[in-house]
């Protein structure tokens, strides 16, 4: 069994293993949860397979369907959220992301980013990770400013 479950998981791809996506947490639990109904002889061991394939399937045929869909994408995704804007929170996305702004701070401070006024702008993305752009008088000097200091 654990044989066909490894096998199943490499099938899915390596997005499945490095980004996970609600949709893919759900279908980790789908998949635990037979795996253990299996394993403890509840479910006989074809039924099982069958059920870990067709979840996979499924879980592969929704994500091929929204590479190819934006419609379809945005249903089954999260939509990024822009939190910092110009240094200034964007409190109503952060309560849509029901995110305290001490939690974003901590992210923030996590990150090596000590005030929020060297923020161009920071969005929670669709994994629900945090990407920030610093505002340009942050960053530091680049090959390309060589000319400015003579």
């Amino acid at each position: 069994m654990y044989l066909y479950a490894l096998a199943l998981v490499r099938i899915s791809g390596k997005q499945g293993l490095g980004q996970l996506t609600a949709m893919d947490f759900v279908v980790i639990l789908i998949i635990g949860d037979l795996f253990d109904d299996v394993f403890w002889a509840k479910v006989p061991i074809a039924q099982g397979v069958v059920a870990f394939a067709v979840i996979v399937l499924l879980h592969l045929l929704t994500t091929f369907a929204s590479s190819r869909s934006i419609s379809f994408y945005r249903l089954v995704t999260s939509p990024e959220r822009l939190v910092i804007e110009d240094g200034k929170l964007v409190l109503k996305n952060l309560a849509r992301e029901w995110m305290h702004p001490e939690t974003l701070q901590s992210d923030l401070r996590i990150r090596g980013e000590e005030h929020l006024r060297e923020i161009k702008e920071a969005w929670i993305e669709t994994k629900g990770k945090l990407s920030v752009i610093k505002a340009r008088a942050s960053k530091p000097v680049q090959k390309k400013d060589k000319h400015l200091f003579g």
